[in-house]
């Protein structure tokens, strides 16, 4: 059997995990490889449903699927397949050191017989360590088989996309069960987009001065003003006109549960962490499109 050592390193701008809305199918791709957005096709068993990839990320961002999350917790994957002799431990030197992992995946090949003798734990070590161990039955001793793994983390780069740490957040909270920390996550995700993006629409399009655009934004901090005064100043439109539907569902779902959250101690549901998760990352896209840009590189 041959080993493979080869690994892969792909960033969150590049690799994107999407879930059917017909069968609950997970695909994870890669952005690049997609040759039309607005219709990715599902690979689940007897499925064939198209969606966009939009659609395919909000689902996957707004569940409680865990195995769903690591690429949005997380910044970066690093995956490949290396060869054990059971009953021993074996080191993997990863291509790039990382400052935090967020999970490990160890498996056996899709479409191969699996031996469900075979057990399977490791050990990271940071930077850049990742120990994987093997046992079974004394008779499989010694054999050799081939693993899959897989690393979500964080490497030791500073983030261009604010919004896109916070809604990892928002999703680190749903998993944890932490649903009002969920709520208050996706609205700070709303929150910085909108300020980075009234402040370029001022500076590109209405070409003001750097210093009349803080003057303004430091006039109008409320998120409500923002996102009505200073965007209809800044493009003629207040965001509630652009799209009604995405932003009443943010304010209603978001913004208002996050001011009872806060001010009064509201115990918020699973399914209203779900459903502002879900309703922030709509009006994240909607904003990011102002400025031609998207949650994900394609």
């Amino acid at each position: 059997m041959k080993s493979e050592s080869k690994q892969e390193r792909i960033s969150v701008g590049e690799h994107i995990a999407v879930r059917c809305e017909a069968c609950g199918y997970r695909q994870n791709l890669k952005a690049s490889d997609i040759e039309d957005p607005s219709k990715i096709i599902c690979t689940g068993k007897d499925c064939d449903v198209s969606f966009s990839a939009k659609e395919g990320i909000k689902r996957a961002i707004a569940s409680d699927n865990d195995y769903m999350a690591w690429c949005f917790i997380s910044d970066t994957m690093i995956y490949g397949k290396e060869e054990l002799s059971i009953g021993t431990a074996k080191s993997v030197t990863l291509e790039a050191p990382v400052s935090a992992v967020k999970k490990v995946f160890l498996y056996q090949d899709e479409g191969k017989p699996h031996d469900d003798s075979i057990y399977l734990v490791h050990k990271f070590s940071l930077p850049d360590k990742l120990v994987i161990i093997s046992s079974s039955s004394e008779e499989m001793l010694g054999q050799k088989v081939e693993i899959n793994w897989t690393v979500y983390a964080n490497i030791a780069e500073e983030s261009t996309q604010p919004w896109r740490d916070y809604l990892r957040k928002a999703k680190e909270s749903l998993i944890n069960e932490d649903y009002p920390d969920a709520i208050i996550e996706a609205e700070i995700a709303v929150e910085v987009t909108l300020e980075a993006i009234v402040w370029e629409l001022l500076i590109k399009r209405k070409k003001l001065e750097e210093d009349v655009t803080d003057w303004i934004l430091n006039h109008m901090k409320g998120v409500s003003d923002r996102s009505k005064h200073v965007m209809e100043l800044a493009i003629g439109k207040k965001i509630s006109e652009i799209n009604p539907t995405v932003y009443k569902a943010w304010v209603n779902s978001v913004a208002k549960k996050r001011n009872l959250i806060v001010h009064q101690g509201y115990a918020a549901s699973k399914e209203e962490a779900l459903e502002a998760i879900g309703a922030a990352f709509e009006i994240i896209w909607l904003m990011l499109e102002l400025v031609n840009r998207k949650p994900i590189r394609i």
